[in-house]
């Protein structure tokens, strides 16, 4: 290969930093104050040879740019000592596209190769194994710091003589590095930081049950479209250069997403080992090895849906968000790489095809299968997919909005649109709305404005500007750690305290999430990028990165089947005794206690008329029980009691559906025809008594007591009276743990516990309901002084921390009859 001049950066200390190959005899670095040069080792087929190999003339920069016509020299003015001009000797071409890309082969398109040149040519200074800079204030530790200010709105380019000074992203966009998706200083975008900082916040507010967030569960979206954006801009830029190393892009995802990870399970897992029980320590160990694996979505999946109750119990319910972030990661640049080696031109045609076809998907879902729905990759990807197809938008990096659209006034309601598509959502919504699906759509789109807003308008908007501020910024950086540990300390510290947290509590476990976030990732997500250390100290094989991230999965994949193998290790407990709570039995499931995944056609009027009719009845008296499981858990006390009902029972139950007209949820997309169903069935039937039980709390949705009142209404027009019965005392915990932890207490204090604050909810209700109807405080009936019993004697009251078994559901029964339920009518409107 012939000599080649060295392509330089020359700062206004001319200060020199040259690369240069001038011939197979040159090897070495020589080094003096102010000046350094690297050359490289005359290894030919070395894949970061710096080879300079085409005419002169082949340098020409894109059009939009400048027009150099001085053999091959680019010069970009800017001012307060930044750095003034790269230049390339008369007989240089380009910037060898290995050098950046090792994996990739030389374009032959000019303005292709003068991309690489611009945005490209400095990330070779990140090997600093072949170049050693000078510890001096003045000089930068990496090279590419030097392009920090090229985006300054004070950057001047001279072209043919003529100076002329630009914006921060004028038209003089491709000298400005790509942005990675890495934090180099030649392409970071602290915007993007910022609106990770808005998602990480968003669901942890949500989930320390912050009642002014109902809705920020819409987080994980937003980071789904964040995710899609910056990996295929990484792998855009490698298509550019005609091959995607898959190898070096899975490395990079290992040493990204594992270590932190790992460090979060080892530690989620150690705490659980002390502090969970055999039951439920057996069920985290599955979780735990599917988490590993990546696939916690699907193990989810099967286990029950990420609203129930039982979530408070999964220190690792979050995870399944990563695992369809992993999943994708494997899918997205095989496909790339397909598409390119096919040659197609317009690569985001077929992901737009993709994301259309997922979205649909995710619509029918949202109706069949609502928590498939929620939890795959099918009806998932198109949120990923926005993000992909906005690093792949035309001209996304090259070529500025139409003037039409650059109006200052068009700019800032832009952003305030791309804020409010994310931060709307995040108070409005609550656990009943349909999600995801159409209700996506704002976060997903509002997260993908205000990242094209970022790169075409930068700090001229005011978005921009917003999310660009130093504390968001600092949040931002530290988001996958605080998304990793922020559900295990609030699942681990409510089941440590046998109880919720207060409100200095909860300020405390954000704070400690933060904190955790930030060991994490200084001392264990940096040093495994590691991106500011010399390449000799990395492993110099991909093998080492591979073998050492499938040990890592495999040996947690291993402790979690050992978990479940062993029962959850009972031997920790050795005074612990398991024993099956009868419940839920007698629900009569699939037929009167109506599943997600079925309709109300599913019901059997002959299947759920539960009693028979008794002495002095009607043969068609009849009583209907309307609700979610939290009505359903009466029916065991409803049939021992039978001989004292007003008719024969009848259950019309659905899991997670609230007996209010106009109802939705996406948990039971169902739910609105189910209840529907109900008014119908009272009118054909002419039912007499209609008892309204649930878990009215469960959607934290302010508007139930209104719909409460208009359903009570419609019901009373129909000729039935009805009966409401309030909400029913939950506990903190499982009754389990509140039994173990009081086994050394005395017999007058066990079996009693303080429940989840309720009363405030059951008076709005009773204060909703109009003139005539019954209302029942199961609270009142039950408990005693700040305590209720979830047992007596060996016998629990409880299935769980909220459902009654068959000996609670009589007990409860029997207190709500003798505290007026199903009574005869009574002059006044509510039973106290």
């Amino acid at each position: 290969m012939r000599s080649a001049g060295p392509l330089q950066l020359v700062d206004h200390d001319m200060q020199q930093v040259s690369f240069s190959r001038a011939g197979r005899g040159h090897r070495g670095r020589r080094f003096r104050a102010g000046v350094v040069t690297a050359r490289t080792r005359p290894r030919p087929s070395s894949s970061r040879r710096i080879g300079l190999s085409s005419p002169a003339r082949a340098l020409t920069p894109a059009p939009e740019c400048c027009r150099a016509q001085e053999s091959g020299r680019v010069s970009l003015r800017c001012r307060h000592r930044r750095v003034s001009e790269y230049s390339a000797s008369s007989h240089a071409d380009s910037l060898p596209i290995r050098a950046a890309h090792p994996a990739s082969s030389t374009i032959d398109d000019p303005a292709a190769r003068t991309a690489l040149l611009t945005k490209d040519a400095l990330h070779l200074a990140h090997d600093l194994s072949r170049l050693r800079l000078p510890r001096t204030s003045k000089t930068p530790a990496r090279v590419g710091h030097l392009l920090e200010h090229l985006r300054s709105p004070r950057a001047k380019i001279r072209t043919h003589g003529r100076t002329t000074t630009t914006g921060r992203h004028s038209r003089a966009r491709t000298m400005q590095p790509a942005m990675t998706g890495q934090t180099t200083a030649a392409g970071y975008r602290p915007d993007i930081d910022g609106l990770r900082a808005v998602a990480v916040l968003a669901v942890i507010l949500y989930h320390v049950g912050a009642p002014w967030m109902p809705g920020g569960f819409v987080g994980v979206d937003v980071f789904f479209v964040i995710s899609g954006y910056v990996i295929t801009r990484g792998l855009m830029r490698e298509a550019a250069g005609g091959r995607i190393g898959l190898a070096d892009f899975y490395a990079r995802r290992i040493r990204r997403i594992l270590p932190a990870l790992v460090a979060t399970l080892v530690l989620t897992s150690l705490a659980a080992y002390w502090i969970l029980l055999p039951p439920q320590l057996e069920e985290y160990a599955g979780s735990a090895a599917a988490s590993a694996l990546s696939v916690a979505n699907l193990y989810f999946w099967r286990a029950s849906g990420y609203f129930d109750a039982a979530a408070l119990y999964r220190p690792l319910l979050h995870t399944w968000s990563l695992s369809v972030e992993e999943q994708f990661y494997f899918v997205l640049p095989v496909s790339l790489l397909l598409l390119v080696r096919l040659r197609v031109r317009r690569l985001w045609l077929p992901f737009a095809a993709i994301a259309l076809l997922s979205f649909g998907l995710s619509l029918y879902a949202g109706r069949h299968a609502p928590t498939a729905n929620f939890y795959l990759l099918p009806t998932r990807a198109w949120e990923l997919l926005v993000g992909t197809l906005l690093a792949m938008a035309p001209h996304a990096a090259t070529r500025p909005l139409p003037a039409r659209l650059r109006h200052p006034v068009l700019r800032q309601l832009a952003g305030l649109a791309g804020l409010a598509g994310i931060l709307a959502p995040s108070l409005l919504y609550t656990e009943a709305t349909p999600f995801p699906g159409a209700g996506a759509l704002p976060p997903c789109l509002g997260a993908a404005l205000l990242i094209r807003l970022g790169e075409t308008q930068g700090p001229r908007a005011a978005a921009t500007r917003l999310l660009a501020l130093p504390p968001l910024v600092a949040v931002g950086l530290i988001s996958y750690s605080a998304y990793l540990v922020h559900w295990p300390l609030i699942v681990l510290g409510r089941i440590a305290l046998m109880r919720d947290f207060t409100t200095p509590e909860t300020v405390a476990v954000i704070a400690a999430t933060l904190v955790l976030a930030t060991l994490s990732y200084r001392f264990v997500e940096q040093p495994f990028r590691r991106p500011h250390l010399p390449v000799r100290s990395q492993p110099r094989r991909l093998g080492p990165v591979f073998a050492s991230g499938l040990l890592a999965t495999l040996a947690m994949a291993g402790l979690g089947w050992a978990g479940v193998a062993s029962g959850g290790l009972p031997g920790r407990f050795p005074d612990f005794r398991l024993r099956s709570i009868p419940g839920t039995e007698t629900w009569n499931h699939r037929t009167c206690f109506l599943f997600a995944d079925q309709t109300w056609q599913a019901w059997d009027l002959e299947g759920c008329t539960r009693t028979a009719a008794g002495d002095g009845m009607a043969g068609n008296d009849r009583v209907l029980l309307w609700g979610d499981s939290f009505a359903a858990h009466y029916v065991p006390g409803l049939i021992r009691h039978a001989d004292r009902l007003p008719g024969r029972l009848v259950q019309y139950t659905a899991a997670g559906c609230q007996p209010t007209l106009g109802t939705a949820s996406h948990v039971v997309p169902h739910c609105r025809a189910f209840n529907d169903n109900a008014l119908a069935l009272i009118r054909r039937l002419g039912i007499r008594h209609v008892v309204l039980a649930a878990r009215w709390g469960a959607q934290r949705d302010r508007s139930v007591p209104e719909r409460l009142r208009e359903t009570v209404a419609q019901i009373a027009a129909l000729g039935a009276r009805v009966h409401v019965v309030g909400q029913s005392p939950e506990f903190p915990l499982d009754p389990a743990f509140m039994a173990y932890h009081q086994r050394h207490d005395p017999p007058d204090a066990a079996g009693r516990w303080r429940p989840v604050e309720t009363g405030s909810l059951n008076e709005a209700l009773r204060a909703a309901l109009p003139a005539g109807a019954t209302f029942v405080d199961p609270r009142a009936a039950l408990c005693a002084g700040d305590t209720c019993p979830y047992a007596q004697g060996d016998t629990f009251l409880y299935a769980d921390s909220g459902h009654f078994s068959s000996a609670g559901a009589a007990l409860a029964v029997e207190r709500l009859l003798a505290a007026g339920l199903l009574a005869p009518a009574r002059s006044a409107a509510a039973v106290p």
